[in-house]
């Protein structure tokens, strides 16, 4: 039996990185702030999202709360 070993660059985007940047897209960022923000690359994001479905779930999650207001004095 053989052992597979990893080889190649670690994966930049973790699921720190995935907090800061569905964060950030909530609070009105851009894409390109976002990314800024968690320091990564826009071609990483990207890469990510075509890769990724549970990366692209949450960052669509987090462009659609991005307009939501919500404000603890809210009666409902």
């Amino acid at each position: 039996m053989t052992v597979k070993r990893s080889v190649g660059r670690p994966v930049k985007v973790d699921y720190k990185i995935m907090m800061k940047l569905a964060t950030a897209l909530e609070n009105s960022a851009t894409i390109s702030d976002a990314c800024r923000y968690a320091q990564i690359s826009r071609d990483s994001y990207y890469r990510h999202v075509q890769s990724e479905p549970e990366f692209a779930e949450k960052m669509r999650v987090a462009k659609e709360n991005q307009f939501k207001l919500t404000n603890f004095l809210t009666v409902y």
